[in-house]
């Protein structure tokens, strides 16, 4: 499981750094090519297959491979699991709430024709 969210999250990196780059050197249809990509990459990893296939197969198939089939304790995988599926959601939760804010500067990008990066506010720096 750990490999499989390491790979999904792996896979959405390369187009926020491109977008980033662009950004920072002022290429306006790159800037905004890279970030499309990075919203649907975004979409497609960490808003579809991250929950429903493998959150999906924590939740469904864990116990049929940790307890029947292997060799776990019921009751500790009745606590682990709860505490893992914890965790899972609560990252489910932050993507959804970074698509928000991704959603918000591609808005800025289409509003105003740049992309502001409002997670790196310098001291004394007003948001727009």
């Amino acid at each position: 499981i750990g490999s499989m969210i390491f790979l999904v999250h792996d896979l959405s990196e390369p187009p926020v750094d491109m977008s980033k780059l662009a950004n920072f050197v002022k290429w306006k249809r790159c800037s905004i090519v890279s970030f499309s990509v990075m919203v649907l990459v975004w979409i497609l990893t960490r808003l579809t297959i991250f929950p429903f296939v493998i959150f999906r197969s924590v939740v469904v198939e864990s116990y049929e491979y940790l307890v029947v089939e292997g060799s776990m304790d019921p009751a500790f995988y009745a606590v682990c699991i709860s505490t893992f599926q914890y965790l899972l959601g609560a990252l489910i939760f932050l993507h959804v709430v970074w698509f928000f804010i991704i959603l918000k500067i591609g808005w800025t990008l289409v509003k105003k024709g740049e992309a502001h990066d409002y997670s790196e506010f310098k001291r004394g720096e007003k948001e727009d």
